[in-house]
């Protein structure tokens, strides 16, 4: 790679996400490109040229230098190209990106979390020896409130950080630093796979939900007043299944209070609590947000396919049995009508089938 600082940006995805770091980068002085796939997406952002925005942030407008739904247009001459798009869209986003893709570009994925998926695609669409770098979450809790504004309600302060291969890790964390300050690195991307917590708390507290969301349409706040202790307790259950599928593979993962508390959402008591009831209860930043209207939501449809589906097979792979995971896998299947399992993230689709603990670690820290 040719790059030696950072300038230019572009950011793949025009959704809560990309608009929130298109603020983000802006105001830190960084030129921005946005692409934007959905014509009626990015049309607001083009009239105004630009985005409004409150929250953590302050309130104002961040011009955007380019919004396009041309994406060698946003990815010509920049330095780094930030993919920021639901890990269902992985695929579809890295083929996208594949082709205009320059050897002296940074491919960052914000979040990541799909293991070896995208280094995988890389390399099936022509780059042989790809090299990726990813997050293990958004880096910021955001909601549009309207088409051209974005409400930032919080940014990580500390965001999980790791390259494929992994012997390159800490060369672009320093040039991806003045990027995302909060940037933490960890020793591959395993470690970036075992933080997804969205895929330990969501798939359940929806999951006990079910009825509420569909005689109310999601009248409730979903973290507040639906993760009750009992709630709780299932996804401190499946918190414990993570830690030990990460234990087995030598990755240091915090439980799921400490690692809320390390990002600063949630403050001492959910910390000290330490339960998925005491940390979501102590979490303002996610208070008030209300419930999904439906049970078609991400919340299976993204966190169990990408996110319970390859911890068990990861589990797997380790001998460590996984009879929570598996039983909200089941049941949420059951509930929806949808084969999660049959379009999941398995071991074939991420390149790993037949691998052990030894050759995966090999793989993730040398690359191809």
């Amino acid at each position: 790679m040719a790059v030696d600082r950072v300038e230019k940006v572009a950011i793949v995805g025009a959704g809560n996400g990309g608009c929130a770091a298109a603020v983000d980068f802006g105001l830190a002085g960084f030129e921005v490109r946005l692409y934007g796939r959905s014509a009626s997406t990015i049309a607001p952002l083009i009239e105004r040229g630009g985005i409004e925005y409150e929250g953590v942030f302050g309130e104002g407008f961040s011009p955007i230098k380019k919004v396009t739904g041309d994406i060698a247009e946003a990815m010509d001459g920049a330095d780094v190209v930030v993919m920021m798009g639901p890990t269902h869209a992985h695929v579809d986003m890295t083929n996208a990106i594949a082709p205009h893709l320059k050897p002296e570009q940074i491919f960052f994925a914000a979040p990541g979390h799909t293991l070896t998926l995208i280094p995988t695609t890389l390399r099936k669409a022509g780059h042989e020896r790809p090299v990726t770098c990813e997050t293990s979450t958004l880096p910021y809790i955001c909601r549009k409130t309207q088409p051209d504004r974005i409400k930032v309600s919080r940014k990580s302060a500390k965001i999980k950080f790791a390259a494929f291969p992994a012997e390159r890790t800490q060369e672009l964390y320093e040039l991806l630093k003045p990027l995302f300050p909060t940037l933490s690195p960890v020793n591959s991307l395993l470690e970036t796979v075992f933080p997804y917590t969205n895929a330990i708390h969501h798939p359940p507290a929806l999951l006990c939900n079910i009825g509420r969301v569909e005689s109310t349409g999601g009248d409730y706040c979903h973290y507040y007043e639906g993760i009750t202790p009992s709630v709780g307790r299932i996804i401190d259950a499946l918190d414990r299944e993570r830690l030990a599928i990460a234990g087995a593979f030598g990755s240091e993962v915090d439980k799921l209070s400490d690692y809320f508390f390390q990002m600063g959402y949630t403050n001492e008591a959910g910390r000290d609590g330490g339960t998925a009831y005491s940390c979501f209860h102590n979490s303002e930043p996610n208070r008030w947000i209300k419930a999904p209207d439906t049970i078609d939501h991400r919340f299976f449809n993204e966190d169990i396919p990408y996110g319970l589906i390859p911890l068990s097979e990861l589990g797997k792979l380790a001998g460590v049995a996984t009879p929570i995971c598996n039983a909200v896998i089941e049941l949420a299947s059951i509930a929806t009508g949808k084969p999660y399992r049959d379009v999941g993230l398995t071991a074939e689709r991420m390149g790993i089938a037949g691998l052990d603990t030894k050759t995966l670690r090999n793989l993730l820290q040398h690359g191809f």
